[in-house]
């Protein structure tokens, strides 16, 4: 089974600070498809997201969020993820997951993997951050039709519409998720999605996030 939840920071409640309750509605929704990807698995998760320098990391590491100006509470002297894999961690303990977990950074590349051997992939990523004009990037109009396509692709379960998504104006849109997502197309290929749902879809910062899962 295959997770989407966002990779924003403004999840972890201790990093939203006063407005987590605003973002309440959406933090749910990423632990609830988190805690199905966890029922429906029987192996280690896989938490994959973008990031600038890719590679992989064993369960030795764990989120961490003081870039951020938060400190961990408990201390936890566990070496810390990049942010984006530390938002899956974080969600997977939310979610009460107490099996392996592996986390995986990749970067435009897709990459083709025996579907099989997975049973759990948790895929963080954001849309474009350049919704309206208070967006991080500021408004540009393809923004939202960008992201209308993305919520229909995972909405409908295609792995191949999400392999092939447009990099270039991806990173114009300043959208984080591509990566990741073109990462899982072609991890899945032409696998039948047997069920394919979208939770969530919004923007409430200028920002698009995604919730959803596929079932195989």
């Amino acid at each position: 089974m295959v997770g989407f939840v966002p990779s924003a920071p403004l999840l972890v409640s201790d990093v939203a600070g006063g407005s987590a309750p605003v973002d309440d509605e959406l933090r749910d929704a990423a632990i609830d498809v988190v805690g199905k990807v966890c029922a429906a698995t029987s192996g280690d998760v896989i938490v994959a997201a973008g990031w600038s320098a890719p590679g992989e990391w064993a369960g030795d590491h764990t989120w961490g969020f003081e870039g951020f100006g938060v400190r961990r509470r408990p201390v936890d002297d566990r070496p810390r993820l990049p942010w984006p894999l530390g938002i899956g961690d974080w969600l997977l303990d939310r979610a009460g997951w107490t099996g392996g977990r592996h986390y995986l950074a990749v970067e435009r590349a897709t990459t083709t993997a025996d579907l099989e051997a997975i049973t759990g992939v948790l895929v963080a990523g954001d849309g474009t951050a350049r919704r309206t004009e208070k967006a991080p990037g500021h408004l540009d109009v393809r923004a939202e039709p960008f992201d209308v396509e993305i919520a229909r692709l995972i909405a409908v379960g295609d792995a191949v519409g999400l392999a092939t998504l447009d990099v270039e104006l991806a990173e114009e849109l300043m959208c984080g998720g591509a990566t990741v997502w073109r990462w899982l197309g072609g991890l899945v290929g032409s696998a039948p999605v047997r069920r394919a749902e979208l939770v969530s879809h919004t923007a409430p910062y200028g920002v698009a996030y995604f919730v959803g899962s596929w079932t195989f």
